[in-house]
């Protein structure tokens, strides 16, 4: 599929270095998972990297032998050396290949797959959503840079703040809360890590729609979730990218007053490799991913816990991080 028949494009990092293109029976399925970023491929020439996804009868089945990575509904398959990794759903619906040395990624869909599923309310494709992820993450570590399950927003002085820590840490909570406060968001889900060509740490965001607590209005967490529009809490604005200052490792635990601690270096990076799973399974580019987290964490991380009292209030919240945001 070239890019003048695409229906669907995106330059999906801010240089252009990284493509996503789609055809029109696949486009439906992929906007549930494509970032709200600018369309446009920024780049004419058609260089850096590609992820292609397409509509076809019967993509390919799975590899033999046992996958070597998976993000459920979709496993991987990484050969030795590696080189062309297959992708497959566990229903057959969704197949794709990463060529990490040529980086291009195609990823094709069965005509079922790419209708909608499930309910009004969630009508994407799990398998799609997990394809498109790993295609772009596995992408992004042979580029040296890294794919992180974790928000990001932007202090007062400019510098980006990591929040890291698995479903239900609290990490859209704390970033609507900031929002609320004049703080800018980067994304509340995923996040990528660069350098700039000075070395420093630079953050840019894949925002999608916030999913937040059905309580947080009422103020009582309910701990089932709707998506919500970040732009309903302002006067935070969206930046596309900003530089590291520091990472924030929050917990909820209710019955405890909010408040940070310093995390240990060990901690700090155990907890970052955690949220981007598929960071060894390049073994070519695996150190310089691994220096990347490193240098993420050796300014400043703090562990944030989230007590009720901060819940719905950002005044008590900044009370909590000044410290930790100071350090940063």
């Amino acid at each position: 599929m070239s890019v003048a028949t695409a229906a669907l494009g995106c330059a999906l990092l801010e240089d252009g270095s990284l493509r996503l293109v789609a055809d029109e029976a696949a486009a439906p399925q992929v906007r549930h998972w494509l970032p709200r970023l600018p369309l446009g491929l920024d780049r004419p020439d058609g260089s850096g990297a590609v992820i292609e996804v397409t509509v076809r009868p019967a993509p390919r089945g799975a590899p033999p032998g046992r996958p070597t990575l998976a993000l459920e509904p979709v496993e991987a398959w990484i050969p030795e050396p590696e080189g062309r990794i297959a992708l497959v759903a566990r229903d057959g619906g969704v197949a794709g290949e990463v060529d990490l040395g040529r980086l291009q990624a195609t990823v094709a869909l069965t005509p079922d797959a790419a209708r909608p599923v499930a309910t009004p309310a969630e009508p994407r494709n799990a398998a799609v959503f997990s394809a498109l992820t790993l295609a772009s993450a596995l992408l992004l570590n042979r580029m040296r840079r890294a794919l992180l399950h974790a928000a990001a927003i932007v202090a007062p002085d400019g510098g980006a703040w990591l929040l890291v820590g698995d479903a239900f840490a609290g990490k859209t909570t704390t970033t609507v809360n900031l929002i609320r406060s004049g703080w800018d968001y980067i994304s509340d889900d995923h996040v990528v890590l660069g350098r700039a060509p000075d070395g420093a740490i630079v953050v840019e965001g894949w925002p999608r729609a916030f999913h937040l607590d059905r309580g947080y209005a009422a103020g009582v967490p309910l701990g089932e979730r709707d998506p919500v529009e970040p732009t309903d809490f302002g006067p935070g604005a969206w930046r596309r990218s900003a530089r590291l200052a520091g990472v924030l490792f929050p917990r909820v635990v209710a019955e405890r007053p909010t408040a940070t601690s310093p995390a240990t270096a060990a901690d700090a990076l155990t907890l970052l490799i955690r949220q981007s799973p598929w960071l060894l399974a390049d073994r070519a580019t695996a150190r310089d991913v691994l220096s990347l987290l490193t240098d993420s964490v050796s300014r400043a991380a703090f562990h944030l816990r989230l007590g009720r009292d901060s819940y719905r209030d950002p005044a008590r919240l900044l009370d909590a991080l000044s410290a930790a945001v100071g350090a940063g």
